[in-house]
């Protein structure tokens, strides 16, 4: 039998109980009805069927399984001790669980109003979390592969300065008074700060576009009004996507050479 291992956990006592009265309360999910009118079950018509007749002993062919199902569910409760609650909620190779009742208690759990999937779930009024482990262990060996490629990106672009100020353009920094070091140390920042937007921007076929419409915007070149970019009274596109794609068309070759020759006074 494999594990795949979630904890039901509470969330810190937000409460007015002192912390060691906290700690020791009881706590448990009971059943709610949903929107519906019906009670929550957390599983398909099928994945009762197939799941719970070990569970309530009964077969779902026979007389009153309706009944029963719904008094389970009536009557499931989960108690969550300040240490958590353990569930196994691994499948066998023909997509059964392997711990029926962890399974069904996670389903039953994960779609109840007072449980979030994750720790720093925003939504509101969830007094458990689900944490998973591996979730977790495969979060962190992404971020590190993204902050790898990110670096890759970074020795790439150090070795062309024009790349290196496009790129910092791009991403909202001025460059005008930085050395060629200094622009490396704020990309190593940016990197820092947001890996996959690094890429990201690094990755953009219209970086030269994109870097050029903010260094104009930036040097007054270029107005933008609300969320619409001109050139002295001339409109350029709305967005900087409408913009890029505007200045990339050939019939407007003439309007982005004027622009490039008013931004390059100011070199």
């Amino acid at each position: 039998m494999s594990n795949k291992l979630v904890y039901l956990l509470r969330r810190e006592n937000t409460t007015n109980l002192p912390d060691d009265v906290y700690i020791d309360a009881k706590r448990r999910i009971g059943s709610v009805f949903e929107s519906s009118g019906s009670l929550l079950k957390g599983l398909s018509l099928e994945e009762q069927k197939r799941i719970l007749p070990p569970i309530i002993g009964m077969s779902p062919t026979e007389a009153g399984w309706a009944h029963k199902v719904q008094r389970f569910y009536a009557e499931l409760t989960i108690e969550v001790p300040q240490s958590g609650v353990e569930l196994n909620i691994a499948m066998d190779p023909d997509g059964n669980p392997e711990a029926p009742l962890d399974f069904v208690k996670f389903r039953f759990a994960i779609n109840h109003p007072h449980v979030a999937e994750e720790e720093d779930s925003s939504i509101s009024g969830t007094r458990y979390y689900f944490f998973d482990p591996k979730k977790k262990e495969e979060g962190r060996v992404n971020e590190g592969r993204i902050r790898k490629s990110a670096y890759k990106h970074l020795i790439l672009v150090c070795e062309d300065e024009v790349k290196m100020s496009q790129v910092l353009k791009a991403m909202g920094r001025k460059v005008d008074l930085l050395n060629k070091d200094q622009k490396e140390l704020e990309l190593e920042e940016l990197v820092d700060a947001n890996p996959a937007e690094f890429i990201r921007v690094c990755e953009d076929k219209d970086l030269e576009y994109i870097s050029l419409i903010n260094d104009c915007v930036d040097k007054t070149v270029l107005r933008k009004v609300g969320n619409t970019y001109m050139f002295g009274d001339e409109e350029i596109g709305e967005e900087l996507s409408g913009a890029v794609k505007a200045l990339k068309l050939k019939r407007n070759s003439g309007m982005l050479q004027d622009i490039k020759s008013k931004l390059k006074a100011f070199d």
